[in-house]
């Protein structure tokens, strides 16, 4: 049967192929007056192929179907990025780093082996669970966003498999090496004494960095802050005795920020690879990452039989009242469970 002119062409290409029967539309001419062609699809029957050059002919996408995987990342990202924080931007910016391997590849053609192919190779580099979550949940919204468009129907993002979450015991500092680094802070190591409020308020490395000096209640001696959850904003740690004179240095030095370089703030990755990591080896203490002085914070405080609902609200796991609301008493509370560590 003869089709339309202008309706499109079915036809079987020659040889043993499984998917042998092409659905195209002439999309127009060269300067050679050739016809220049866009490809429906490859199909196992003449029917299946008949189909798609109707449903073509209902919503003739044209070259949309051809967008590359880097084209729907660079749409995507300049609609979205502006409007997200600037740690999630960085999480995706790496994610892509590893993704952009397909970006040349029309989307349409991305299949889940080629997604699993990327995670499992940054799987074997040893790259952390977290990185390889944040790719994979790039691929998700990539292929969402295609979805959204009609370039494709399935999200083969979503069928990628993550490797099994291996349960680690959660390491900590000795009390040695907490004390070790208290005592080259207290001999002029500033950022020896950052790595010292970490461990002694359990607060994240972004937290802190985040902290100005109005979060330091000069009265109380306490410091209010918290950024992850909504139990851990705003939540109240008096200063432990050990790092009083690391948080009385910092409101001494220029910058709106309580911890700065030079009165410039300081970004959560630049601190971490180097001044973190640097100060650690320099002290020639164990390379334990940063959520460690977190959890050395909770295990000193449990060490130190102080109650489980003082510890949640220490490390902001719980909810609780605002600033406004913390009476006296509530606070001494706390300070007594910071005073128990010793």
């Amino acid at each position: 049967m003869r089709l339309p002119n202008g309706y499109g062409s079915v036809h079987k290409l020659p040889g043993k192929r499984r998917r042998p029967w092409r659905a195209r539309v002439t999309t127009g001419w060269t300067e050679d007056k050739r016809q220049e062609y866009y490809t429906v699809g490859y199909y196992e029957t003449r029917a299946e192929a008949m189909d798609a050059l109707a449903e073509y002919g209902k919503n003739p996408i044209g070259e949309a179907r051809d967008k590359t995987f880097g084209e729907i990342y660079e749409k995507w990202s300049k609609s979205k990025y502006p409007k997200l924080d600037r740690s999630t931007v960085n999480g995706y910016k790496a994610g892509w780093k590893r993704l952009q391997a397909l970006e040349d590849a029309p989307i349409r053609y991305v299949k889940k082996s080629h997604l699993q192919e990327i995670i499992d190779k940054m799987d074997a580099e040893g790259l952390s669970r977290s990185t390889l979550e944040k790719t994979k949940t790039l691929a998700v919204i990539l292929f969402s966003w295609a979805i959204g468009d009609e370039i494709v129907k399935t999200n083969h993002g979503s069928a990628v498999e993550l490797p099994a979450v291996e349960k680690k015991e959660k390491e900590t500092f000795s009390e040695p090496e907490a004390r070790k680094i208290a005592k080259h802070g207290e001999a002029g190591d500033i950022w020896a004494g950052t790595v010292s409020i970490l461990i002694y308020t359990g607060m994240r490395i972004s937290e802190m960095l985040e902290l100005t000096k109005f979060s330091v209640d000069r009265e109380e001696w306490t410091i209010r802050g918290g950024l992850k959850t909504e139990a851990g904003r705003n939540r109240i740690v008096p200063i432990h005795p050990k790092i009083m004179p690391f948080i009385q240095y910092w409101l001494t030095q220029p910058g709106d920020r309580l911890i700065t370089r030079d009165g410039r703030p300081i970004s959560a990755n630049y601190y971490r690879r180097y001044l973190y990591y640097p100060t650690l080896e320099r002290l020639d203490v164990r390379r334990l990452n940063p959520h460690c002085t977190r959890h050395t914070f909770l295990t000193m405080l449990d060490k130190a039989k102080v109650t489980k609902k003082v510890q949640q609200e220490l490390a902001g796991h719980a909810s609780y009242k605002t600033t406004a609301e913390y009476t006296h008493p509530d606070i001494e509370v706390l300070r007594e469970g910071i005073k128990a560590i010793p």
